[in-house]
């Protein structure tokens, strides 16, 4: 058993085994207690020795030597142990701390992220209610927009009929226009051709324009010119009215020539009597009162009673007279027509 010990120390070599060479090793725990327990056993055996001469005493000495050399060698690997375990315990605790370290920062880092991840929950959160409001302020304005169209639509259906009214009146102006131009024209007594053109453009041949281009290149005369002429025509009517026999006396036609250089007729026609009635002087009369009052269809009316003779003796004048009694009358058609009120165009169904 002390051999034992003694070649665990170094000191004895270890027979009949093969010689390992191997890294540093440390002395288990078991095993350094079984040293202690070898170690003691030999104590117990040099005490239990008789005494030995004092020429052995060098070897006793030499011996308790090795002895106390095997206990610091049994002691230096247990040392050994500690010192290494101290500095295993200390590493793990310095790895501890490093790795308690990195797991704070972890969960510092986990609690930023999760911060942060708050944050943008929140920022989506009052993007979702920004748009929530924007939407809603969206609805309500295309329900005020669709309002408004409808009242625009409203408006618009109104339009078609309010257009074709202002270009009714546009063209009843239009047309206003022309026919006073037409008749400051014939009223002047010349020429109307271009008035007239002007007037049927515009008119799109309403009246009766056609009766009036056969007069337009030379006009039609005024009352009064016609009034200026009508004495001589008068004088030619009466001289047809009472004509002398060609074999009457010398005398009878000295005075029927004087006759017709000295009428007499009565000074205001009979309010009762018709065309044609009372006589040769009564109707000269009347177409004489007719032509100083302008009124021309009375004359007319007259005229047309006379004898043949009379009215080829003033027929020119009958002329005349009735081309100013068709300007006339188609001046005023179209003066009417152009005051009437404003009749619009008829329009399409639009649905």
């Amino acid at each position: 058993m002390g051999g034992a010990a003694l070649q665990s120390a170094g000191y004895l070599p270890n027979f009949g085994a093969s010689e390992q060479t191997t890294g540093e090793s440390y002395a288990s725990e078991s095993a350094l207690q079984d040293l202690d327990g070898e170690v003691a056993a030999l104590r117990e055996q040099f005490a239990a020795l008789p005494a030995t001469p004092a020429g052995d005493g060098a070897d006793t000495q030499a011996l308790t030597g090795r002895v106390d050399a095997l206990e610091q060698a049994a002691a230096a690997p247990a040392d050994d142990s500690a010192a290494q375990a101290a500095e295993a315990a200390r590493t793990a605790a310095e790895g501890a701390t490093q790795t308690a370290t990195a797991a704070q920062q972890t969960a510092e880092q986990a609690g930023q992220t999760a911060s942060a991840a708050q944050e943008a929950a929140n920022a989506a959160q009052s993007s979702a209610d920004a748009a929530a409001k924007a939407a809603s302020d969206a609805q309500a304005a295309a329900a005020s927009a669709q309002e408004g169209i409808a009242a625009i639509n409203e408006t618009i259906s109104g339009f078609d009929s309010r257009i074709a009214t202002v270009e009714a009146r546009n063209l009843q102006a239009s047309k206003a226009f022309a026919a006073a131009n037409l008749k400051a024209a014939i009223d002047a007594g010349g020429p109307f051709m271009q008035q007239l053109e002007n007037y049927a453009q515009i008119a799109g041949g309403e009246g009766a324009t056609e009766e009036l281009r056969a007069l337009a290149a030379d006009g039609v005369p005024t009352e009064r010119e016609l009034a200026t002429r009508w004495p001589e025509v008068e004088d030619r009517i009466a001289s047809q009215l009472t004509p002398v026999a060609p074999d009457a006396p010398v005398g009878d036609q000295l005075l029927s020539g004087l006759r017709s250089l000295v009428q007499v007729r009565p000074v205001e026609p009979s309010a009762s009597a018709e065309p044609g009635e009372g006589g040769p002087n009564e109707s000269l009369a009347r177409l004489d009162a007719a032509i100083g009052a302008g009124d021309l269809s009375a004359w007319t009316a007259e005229w047309q009673t006379l004898p043949d003779a009379a009215k080829a003796a003033s027929q020119d004048f009958a002329d005349q007279v009735e081309a100013r009694q068709t300007a006339d009358r188609v001046i005023a058609d179209a003066l009417a027509s152009a005051t009437a009120p404003a009749q619009p165009a008829a329009q399409d169904n639009q649905g």
